[in-house]
């Protein structure tokens, strides 16, 4: 809990508070005769971001732990099937998005907490509310007309969002609490860094808010109004296209702290509740027709090889049909034993030359010829140089924004570097023409 005399003392007595935001959401009882919602994700039939499909209804029809041990994270392989006719076809590279829900102990928890236990399932309409001030007010896109509290809860509204200073100012008219009113003065004020401190830099969540004040029920309108959208997350295609619209995916659970979507994810393996995806809009990484004459380079650590698969099954797919440019991939893992995702399959590729080369990396195995992929990058650079220069090749680079792919760019430029003898701002000229013709793609986790 938030010491408000610490916080007090800390900030300034002095607060300037912001004027209380416009309301305009309404919530009415829904006519005994109106459509129940059927049992499809709240937000299954609105547009989802970068879609190129509708919505569909999938089902975990396969799933092995491919990783598993003491210091890495579980992983998945999953294989989701669906009784729709997908008439869409992806491209290898492609993303699906994932329809996720809040915790059951979250919404709950904010059950409780605005003791709506007792309406927790009635439906009610959701509409602007006439008397609004507000201009051009309008209802969310991704809040249905009708909607029943708990499923609003667990899958329209994001519980862990860091709140706004505008909501807080919301909440604060919403407690009688003197305590609770000062702490949230505090927290919302124009001229006190405490927003900053306490929120911000700490991630302070809207649950985690709630339970340091706790006399505050805010209405659900309220929450309708401030609580941003719970978006689908996206996911690496793992497989070529086929017949059925049969999908392929990798994920990593965290055991110390799972994810939401992993976590729902991981229950439908054992429930076989269903799963709500679309397919997202092809972007610049992917494999098309026109790439399988090219010789190709990817780099990827953990999961981050689940798009490479769909590749290698669809080279292979392709094989009978011409020559095939040449693979390479670059792949990391913390430990050759316990987590070496698609081992036999990648050996597999090998094998049948549908991949011609395979350079790991394990960084937790202390007797590695390589702990990381750019040790990897490094041991190769001559011939690596040559494949990115003399050819008509890609390179194909996956995984984290902030850390892996500034740390692999830095590290090929210093291989252009060395390799073609240039300078260093000739080097970022290069790579940055590489990357506007599309020959240097990367798909960014964030």
């Amino acid at each position: 809990m938030l010491d408000l005399a610490d916080l007090v003392e800390k900030y300034g007595e002095i607060l300037t508070i912001p004027p209380a935001p416009v309301k305009f959401i309404k919530l009415v009882d829904a006519e005994s005769d109106e459509e129940q919602p059927n049992n499809y994700h709240l937000q299954s039939s609105c547009i989802q971001p970068f879609c190129a499909t509708r919505v569909f209804q999938y089902k975990i029809s396969n799933h092995k732990i491919i990783a598993q041990g003491e210091d890495i994270k579980t992983v998945y392989d999953v294989v989701l099937t669906t009784a729709s006719e997908v008439d869409y076809r992806w491209t290898p590279g492609d993303t699906v998005g994932i329809l996720t829900r809040n915790s059951d102990e979250d919404v709950d928890s904010l059950v409780d907490h605005l003791e709506l236990q007792s309406i927790q399932h009635k439906l009610y309409r959701v509409e602007v509310d006439p008397a609004t001030k507000k201009k051009g007010a309008k209802v969310p896109v991704y809040i249905p007309k009708l909607v029943p509290l708990r499923k609003l809860f667990a899958e329209c509204l994001d519980l862990k969002s860091i709140p706004k200073k505008l909501f807080i100012r919301a909440l604060l008219d919403f407690t009688e609490d003197d305590a609770e009113k000062r702490l949230l003065s505090v927290l919302c004020s124009k001229d006190s860094s405490a927003f900053d401190d306490v929120v911000l830099k700490t991630g302070m969540s809207f649950l985690t808010l709630l339970q340091n004040v706790p006399r505050c029920k805010p209405p659900v309108s309220v929450l309708i109004e401030h609580l941003p959208r719970l978006m689908p997350r996206p996911y690496s295609i793992a497989n070529a296209h086929g017949e059925g619209g049969k999908v392929r995916i990798l994920f990593s659970i965290s055991e110390a702290c799972p994810g939401l979507t992993t976590s729902f994810l991981r229950s439908c393996c054992d429930t076989n509740d269903p799963v709500f995806l679309y397919f997202r809009s092809t972007t610049h990484f992917s494999y098309k027709e026109d790439d399988l004459l090219k010789d190709i380079v990817m780099i990827g650590v953990g999961t981050g090889i689940a798009p490479y698969l769909g590749i290698l099954e669809h080279r292979r797919n392709s094989k009978e049909a011409g020559s095939l440019g040449k693979a390479w991939l670059f792949a990391g893992f913390r430990h050759e034993e316990t987590s070496y995702l698609c081992r036999d399959e990648l050996s597999r590729c090998l094998k049948d030359n549908i991949l011609n080369d395979l350079s790991v990396a394990f960084s937790r195995d202390p007797n590695a010829h390589c702990r990381y992929v750019q040790d990897q990058l490094e041991a190769n650079k001559e011939r690596l140089g040559r494949t990115l220069c003399d050819s008509d090749g890609k390179l194909y680079v996956c995984g984290d924004g902030k850390m892996m792919l500034p740390q692999v760019e830095e590290k090929i430029g210093k291989i252009l570097a060395d390799v073609l003898c240039i300078s260093d701002e000739q080097v970022k000229a290069l790579i940055k023409e590489w990357k506007t013709k599309h020959k240097y793609i990367e798909d960014v986790w964030l």
